[in-house]
């Protein structure tokens, strides 16, 4: 009975995302913040006329490349159609499976909600073009110009992990978790 209360719970939120996802046009929804009804969101300090432009999501590049989605593992992982195995860049979700962590069943459905099978996207390597495992290290645009790893983060899937040598945008990715966390936004309200 408590499993299939657990499941009828995930599947609204799926659903809920999914709406969500396409009344937004295309960008990853958010989570509910964890700040209670009638309170302000906490300010950030230092935040007062401090440039925008680090939580600004980057043009595409004239020389990106071009692929279409197989299928989404994980929030983190996916399958092109030519055959890669993705890890996308500079973020880290929760796990899902027999690992499962916090949100981890979330992040994928919210992948999978912007990246559905045979969606076209743009992607962007960076120093190391392979991890340790030979999948293809990646920043994936939308054809709306949506960088999906950094929309990860501003949603609360994600946070950000930047490992040297792979250094492009890590700001903006840093500054985006950075209003992730003072919104309290998915992982940093809820786990």
């Amino acid at each position: 009975m408590r499993i299939g209360r657990v499941l009828g719970v995930v599947t609204l939120v799926v659903l809920l995302a999914v709406v969500l996802w396409l009344a937004g046009g295309g960008r990853l929804p958010s989570l509910p913040s964890a700040v209670p009804p009638g309170a302000t969101e906490p300010d950030v300090p230092g935040d007062e006329g401090a440039a925008p432009a680090a939580s600004g999501t980057p043009e595409v590049p004239a020389d990106a490349g071009e692929a279409w989605v197989r299928y989404v593992h994980d929030g983190d992982t996916l399958f092109l159609e030519d055959g890669r195995k993705v890890r996308l860049l500079g973020i880290d979700t929760p796990e899902v499976g027999e690992h499962l962590e916090c949100l981890g069943d979330e992040a994928t459905a919210a992948l999978r909600a912007v990246l559905p099978e045979g969606t076209h996207v743009r992607t962007v390597a960076d120093v190391q073009g392979l991890d340790q495992y030979g999948r293809s290290l990646l920043f994936l645009f939308t054809d709306d110009g949506a960088l999906v790893n950094l929309d990860l983060i501003r949603s609360g899937y994600a946070e950000a992990v930047v490992l040297e040598p792979n250094v492009l945008w890590a700001a903006e990715l840093e500054a985006a978790e950075d209003e992730a966390q003072a919104a309290s936004r998915g992982i940093w309200g809820v786990c």
